[in-house]
């Protein structure tokens, strides 16, 4: 059985300015550089009409998994994550996202929404969401490494708002 993830954030940018930095390659190689270990990469990156769409990998070393992670795996974790965005209208943006992690039966789909709020005080804020589903196919352990990976893969989500907001900031 597939667990769920559920994440949203807000940011104190428009929705326009944080997707123009979710697709941006220089955004998501500088991303992958700080948070996706030390064989992270942007494996692919096109810009679409509408958009774009790209993949990454991602590595967690051996030695920062769970053990039981450690025994499904056997190594080093590598994680081959796709995304696709696409304009919607102005404010608001959608978009997909797969992940596999290499030599395991685990994979993870989902899609995401980006869109304008409106403060009280007129004030454009925007907000994030991520839903998806993790989906382990290993007998008996399945369950607990599905909870695992969700809850990794929430920390993740979490480390990218901060990085975005970082990144946003530092480009005024």
């Amino acid at each position: 059985m597939a667990r769920r993830i559920e994440h949203r954030s807000t940011s104190e940018r428009p929705a326009a300015e944080v997707y123009r930095a979710l697709i941006d390659s220089d955004y998501l190689a500088a991303r992958l550089e700080e948070l996706g270990g030390s064989t992270a990469t942007l494996l692919q990156h096109v810009n679409t009409d509408d958009g774009a769409r790209f993949q990454t990998r991602q590595g967690v070393p051996a030695d920062k998994l769970p053990s039981l992670a450690r025994t499904v795996v056997g190594g080093d974790l590598l994680i081959d994550r796709s995304e696709s965005w696409r304009r919607e209208e102005d404010g608001h943006y959608t978009g997909e996202i797969a992940a596999e992690i290499a030599g395991a039966p685990c994979s993870i789909t989902g899609s995401m929404w980006l869109r304008d709020l409106v403060e009280p005080t007129g004030t454009a804020v925007s907000e994030l969401v991520v839903e998806g589903s993790v989906k382990v196919t290993v007998p008996f352990v399945g369950g607990k490494l599905e909870d695992l990976v969700v809850d990794q893969v929430q920390k993740m989500l979490v480390e990218e708002d901060h990085f975005t907001a970082s990144w946003l900031a530092s480009r005024g």
